[in-house]
């Protein structure tokens, strides 16, 4: 069963003292760390795992971050996305943060960060996207629970998409 819980204020220092790990961490490499998904919406309940993109910097490999990320608890996440690198940080086995880091050229269509800017400005999608994960947070597990927003993550983001001008596309990584 996932478990949702309420927006917390800690979220966004956690969020920050990542950050600044990371980009400690991979200077030269990243020039750019947002945090996105559900933690990053005020008010927004969600699954307590802080999600962040980054942007890598020009000719650096974001699948070659691993060895650098090792010492903050990151390990690349191999059965993940092919499009971008996800590299996921577990405590006691439970994630405690993901980062997705994108080439320089897919930051500005980045399905995370347009879904996350979606919800920051669009109260109507903010409600709707709140609902559905109240009703199937109790009901569903693992895998099942981001499939059944699929839907609806689709539909918010085609139009975000289309309201910046931009082409539809699926909104799952490949």
């Amino acid at each position: 069963m996932v478990e949702l819980q309420s927006n917390h204020a800690l979220w966004a220092s956690s969020f920050a003292q990542a950050a600044g790990d990371i980009s400690a961490a991979l200077v030269g490499r990243v020039d750019a760390i947002e945090h996105i998904g559900s933690t990053a919406v005020p008010g927004l309940p969600a699954k307590p795992i802080i999600d962040m993109a980054a942007r890598s910097a020009c000719g650096a490999d974001p699948f070659a971050m691993g060895e650098a990320l090792e010492g903050l608890g990151f390990a690349l996440h191999g059965a993940g996305p092919k499009n971008h690198a996800v590299y996921v940080r577990s405590v006691d086995g439970r994630r405690t943060h993901i980062l997705h880091v994108f080439r320089e050229d897919q930051w500005p269509q980045c399905n995370q960060r347009l879904f996350r800017d979606k919800l920051l400005h669009d109260e109507d999608a903010r409600r709707r996207y709140q609902q559905l994960k109240g009703e199937i947070a109790g009901t569903t597990e693992g895998r099942a629970y981001p499939a059944a927003k699929s839907s609806l993550i689709q539909e918010l983001l085609d139009e975000e998409r289309q309201r910046r001008g931009l082409q539809p596309m699926t909104a799952w990584d490949k």
